[in-house]
């Protein structure tokens, strides 16, 4: 017999982007006010063409940088005339912080009458089709990587132990939790799955990954979680701007004209080195004095301030030049500049 389901990390279904800029989260910019309702709906008509009804779940913060796309999409998916389309916002950080995972089951709760009446494909072992899937479940956060993963691993459970039952691997009102060395293994499988998406990504393996294996999340799972961001914050500020560059010219979205100055060649703006330098050099002289501290505790105390102070404006102005500091896409301009003209 043969069993399948297909569920979506899927993007909102609106017209944005964001920039590297030095900070840890990039503002969102919106593009084509006006537009972003047709934008919606022509891509939503064609998911509906191709799968059935949409139930969307958007995990996005209903507050700070994800505010405003959190609203908009409300706004837009959440009125009742789109045929074929569910909308549940679930504001993942808010209602899962402090530990509160238990709050995943409210979700689930919503969403259950959905997963089971999409139903999913299976055939018979004499290649008959006894069931099709009729619908899907769409998640979504921004980035589609960690808060969506783990709400899909808890789709992919609920939908493969209907698919268990059926095939009596479990018995009827069995489910997977209930047999140990299975659910270690799916979490764990189910995890790796979402570790490979993330790296491909961002770099590095996904977060929360410690709650998808165990269903626990602990103090281990939070201190990885935390060096992990701080490499994708390296990783986003500093190395990904060569690799857009690299995918736009492999897959020929830029196309190199011999008779014009490639944008690969142009300078870095001298705030890139200027601002660094400096930052580097009050930090250094900041150390130095802790180590080697003046003869009296006032001209310390003097000379601290003045280098933290320093250090305090230096970094105000690398935020405020950010785009010049961090590995933006080089091609980025003059595709943009192309599709203008």
């Amino acid at each position: 017999a043969v069993v399948s389901t297909q569920s979506g990390h899927y993007g909102r279904a609106l017209y944005w982007s964001q920039r590297s800029d030095i900070t840890y989260k990039p503002y969102i910019t919106f593009h084509s006010q006006n537009k972003q309702k047709e934008v919606f709906m022509k891509h939503m008509e064609r998911q509906v063409a191709l799968y059935g009804p949409n139930t969307m779940v958007s995990l996005i913060d209903d507050k700070g940088k994800e505010k405003d796309i959190c609203r908009s999409l409300t706004y837009i998916a959440g009125q009742k005339s789109y045929e074929g389309i569910r909308y549940i916002h679930f504001d993942f950080h808010k209602e899962c912080g402090k530990n509160k995972w238990h709050n995943l089951a409210k979700l689930m709760k919503e969403i259950e009458v959905d997963i089971d009446g999409n139903g999913y494909f299976f055939r018979d072992n004499r290649g008959e089709v006894q069931s099709r899937q009729s619908g899907v479940v769409r998640t979504n956060c921004i980035d589609c990587l960690d808060r969506t993963n783990v709400v899909q691993g808890l789709i992919a459970k609920r939908v493969l132990t209907h698919q268990f039952q059926r095939l009596s691997i479990l018995p009827p009102g069995q489910e997977i939790h209930q047999t140990s060395q299975f659910e270690f293994i799916f979490k764990n499988r189910w995890a790796d799955n979402g570790d490979g998406i993330a790296l491909q990504y961002t770099g590095t393996p996904a977060l929360k990954s410690d709650f998808t294996r165990t269903g626990v999340r602990t103090k281990k799972g939070l201190l990885h979680d935390g060096v992990k961001s701080m490499k994708r914050y390296v990783q986003n500020n500093f190395l990904d701007g060569g690799k857009q560059d690299g995918y736009d010219l492999l897959l020929g979205v830029y196309r190199y004209n011999p008779g014009e100055l490639s944008p690969l060649a142009l300078q870095k703006h001298p705030i890139a080195v200027f601002l660094p330098t400096l930052m580097a050099i009050c930090f250094a002289l900041f150390i130095l004095k802790l180590v080697m501290p003046s003869d009296t505790w006032t001209a310390q105390l003097s000379h601290l301030a003045v280098y933290l102070t320093s250090i305090y404006v230096l970094w105000k102005l690398c935020i405020r030049n950010g785009e010049h500091l961090v590995d933006q896409p080089r091609l980025f301009q003059t595709l943009a500049l192309a599709k203008r003209q």
